[in-house]
């Protein structure tokens, strides 16, 4: 923003060879104007932090996501509430006269660990119940019953692709995408989900629905194969599926960990935010708040788990009970969302 009242030197000029139109052209296709019109969109409902700073994970240098989004989604007085709830969205702007290619559709897996709820002591809650001496564990998102909503059970692709140039052709880049949207937002959230991470001694809690967003100002097309060919299928919003090891002693590690990145095209992103993301966090942030004594302590009682299992969870959720009285024998069993042990 100019000050109409500092005057600008003689010498604060463009070069010999250099032209308005010629640097105007280059801001146009680089990213900043498409990250200022999602800023602009942002601010009227989030506070908005660009270039917002991270370690990476892997090599552990400094660098920033285009945008940090946190909207407040419930604040209820500390004698009311152990937690407060808020949206938060780590978003990527990519611009490109080409396309991004979306391949191999897949149903969403059954257990994603991206969307994630940060900030509390315990990434899970571990139940108990009265007709059996188990206890079964679960995340917050799954004992939430947050799963099964549809902006979760979203289906999505495992591949995306960005087209390049190559003479007259275009061939196909998944290096381009991997590293300039996929490993930076899953570094990003990494980092956030540390840094928001409570202190033992902590009483009351911010509890974060983290969500990370690729914002892209370029066409997004579904490849199919068929038997008939490859069919092409424009669409303004489709989740990516990125896979990776879980760390070594997890419970169900084997199967990894599965981080869902939402790629929005520019003019679908309002729509997205407002009648799909903000929607959703409503929905987490109510029963976060229902359910804020078990998220602060990380457990829960809810009566007949062994022979309902997770039948309308949530609703059965309460704060855990000091005696018990179980009336089948203990036992041991793993439940496709979580684990039931003696």
């Amino acid at each position: 923003m100019t000050d109409p009242e500092i005057r600008n030197p003689e010498s604060n000029r463009l070069k010999a060879g250099l032209t308005e139109e010629v640097l105007t052209d280059a801001i146009e296709k680089s990213g900043y104007p498409l990250q200022s019109t999602v800023f602009e969109l942002l601010e009227s409902d989030f506070h908005v932090q660009q270039e917002w700073g991270f370690r990476d994970r892997i090599t552990g240098e400094m660098r920033s996501c285009d945008l940090m989004a946190m909207k407040e989604l419930d604040a209820p007085p500390a004698k009311a509430s152990r937690i407060r709830t808020s949206l938060t969205v780590l978003i990527e702007c990519k611009q490109s006269d080409l396309p991004y290619v979306f391949f191999s559709s897949t149903r969403s897996p059954w257990r994603l660990t991206l969307p994630q709820v940060t900030g509390l002591r315990q990434e899970e809650v571990k139940i108990s119940t009265d007709d059996s001496l188990s206890t079964w564990t679960y995340s917050v998102m799954r004992a939430l019953e947050l799963s099964g909503e549809p902006f979760m059970s979203r289906d999505g692709f495992s591949i995306m692709s960005k087209c390049a140039r190559k003479g007259p052709k275009l061939e196909l880049s998944g290096t381009d995408a991997y590293n300039g949207i996929v490993m930076p937002l899953a570094s990003a959230a990494n980092h956030f989900s540390a840094s928001s991470a409570p202190k033992d001694t902590f009483h009351w809690f911010e509890a974060h629905l983290l969500c990370v967003v690729a914002v892209l100002d370029a066409p997004m097309i579904e490849a199919k194969t068929t038997s008939a060919g490859t069919e092409l299928t424009f669409t303004p919003w489709c989740r990516l599926f990125r896979h990776e090891p879980e760390d070594p002693g997890t419970f169900m590690g084997h199967t990894g960990k599965t981080l869902a990145i939402d790629v929005v095209h520019k003019d679908f992103f309002r729509e997205y935010l407002t009648e799909h993301l903000v929607p959703f966090g409503r929905t987490f942030s109510e029963r976060a708040v229902r359910h804020h004594e078990v998220l602060a302590t990380g457990k829960a009682f809810a009566s007949g788990m062994n022979a309902n299992d997770s039948s309308r969870l949530c609703e059965r959720l309460q704060p855990p009970r000091l005696i018990r009285k179980p009336t089948s024998r203990r036992g041991s069993r793993r439940r496709e969302s979580g684990e039931s042990s003696g």
